[in-house]
């Protein structure tokens, strides 16, 4: 006779036995997958990759391990699309601009004040236009799922910026990307590329007055220690794209691919939700800190939306017309829920 405590312990373990002998009846090979980013581990980036990891392990019965490597050791995030092109490095995650070099029409994703606020970029990257750029990777590399990595504000460490006025002269640091370079020289600041795994130095040394980026990078990544200003610009929202190396996703059986690519996506929604939070939080601590943080108003983010408007046009035109307008259309389709429940 089976007592009552038995039963109850038969009843828990038997969905992890479940779960243990459907992993060990998929076709895994033990294998070793390297996860590369740039960002600390105690970012919402670092967040995000953990989970992925723990969900890979859980789901492969420990067949599959992600080992990571944050903070750029295996290098920044161009040399790494490149290692994953090579099949050296597996893994990685970095915002979808950055691939503008290999594809043209990932620039869109960095277009400068395209989205308001977040349920906009959601909508674009959860629905038809997301997915096409997904199935659609540049060469070499397969796009496993969208996370967040937050709208980008810029910092220096000479004088806040209330106004589009007040970006003339700065020499700032931007991401190695054609449109984005240009943005900041539209908005009348100097301009100067920059791998993000150099970016510290750079400011400490003076090479350059500031940088852009999501406040938990800024927080996690201690620009307060060389930054004084930070100012709520919101002039680009960065998602995240995962990537892995097609020639080891060739490699990999059904069952291998369905794991990581489901481990990818559930890991979207709670990565998105921690990395908001942590967006909300940060601003407080680099006030404590000290920093100045400048609340850019709307009426002068429309300001600075129409200095780089033609910006805009010209990487409208070498994006694609047709993709621009797709972005827009799923933008709108959130701007008229908000009219018509009177938000």
């Amino acid at each position: 006779m089976i007592r009552p405590l038995n039963k109850l312990i038969v009843a828990l373990a038997a969905p992890l036995l479940l779960a243990a002998a459907a992993a060990q009846a998929a076709d895994f090979k033990p294998r070793t997958l390297k996860f590369s980013y740039v960002q600390p581990k105690e970012s919402h980036m670092g967040f995000g990759v953990q989970k992925f990891a723990d969900l890979v392990a859980k789901k492969s019965g420990d067949r599959i391990k992600v080992r990571t490597y944050p903070n750029g050791t295996l290098g920044g995030d161009l040399q790494t699309v490149s290692a994953l092109q090579g099949g050296t490095i597996e893994i990685t995650t970095l915002p979808p601009g950055l691939l503008v070099g290999l594809a043209k029409e990932y620039g869109a994703f960095d277009l400068p004040f395209l989205f308001n606020n977040f349920e906009e970029a959601d909508a674009v990257l959860d629905g038809p236009v997301g997915k096409r750029f997904l199935e659609k990777a540049p060469q070499g590399l397969v796009g496993l799922a969208y996370w967040d990595h937050g709208f980008r504000n810029v910092s220096n460490s000479k004088r806040p910026i209330a106004r589009a006025e007040d970006f003339e002269g700065l020499k700032l640091r931007a991401v190695q990307a054609p449109l984005m370079l240009d943005t900041f020289n539209a908005l009348g600041s100097n301009a100067v590329p920059l791998a993000f795994t150099e970016l510290f130095t750079a400011m400490e040394t003076r090479a350059v007055d500031g940088q852009d980026n999501p406040v938990v990078a800024f927080e996690t990544n201690k620009f307060d220690e060389v930054q004084k200003h930070l100012s709520t610009t919101r002039h680009v929202y960065n998602p995240l794209v995962v990537l892995i190396s097609r020639k080891v996703w060739d490699s990999l059986s059904a069952d291998e691919r369905e794991i990581l690519q489901s481990a990818a996506r559930e890991t979207s929604g709670e990565q998105r939700r921690v990395s908001r939070e942590m967006e909300k939080r940060a601003i407080d601590n680099v006030r404590k800190k000290g920093v100045v943080v400048t609340e850019v108003s709307d009426a002068e983010r429309a300001r600075m939306r129409a200095k780089v408007k033609p910006v805009s046009d010209k990487y409208t035109r070498e994006i694609g017309e047709d993709v621009v307008k797709a972005f827009h259309a799923e933008i709108e389709k959130v701007r008229a829920k908000v009219v018509a429940h009177g938000k």
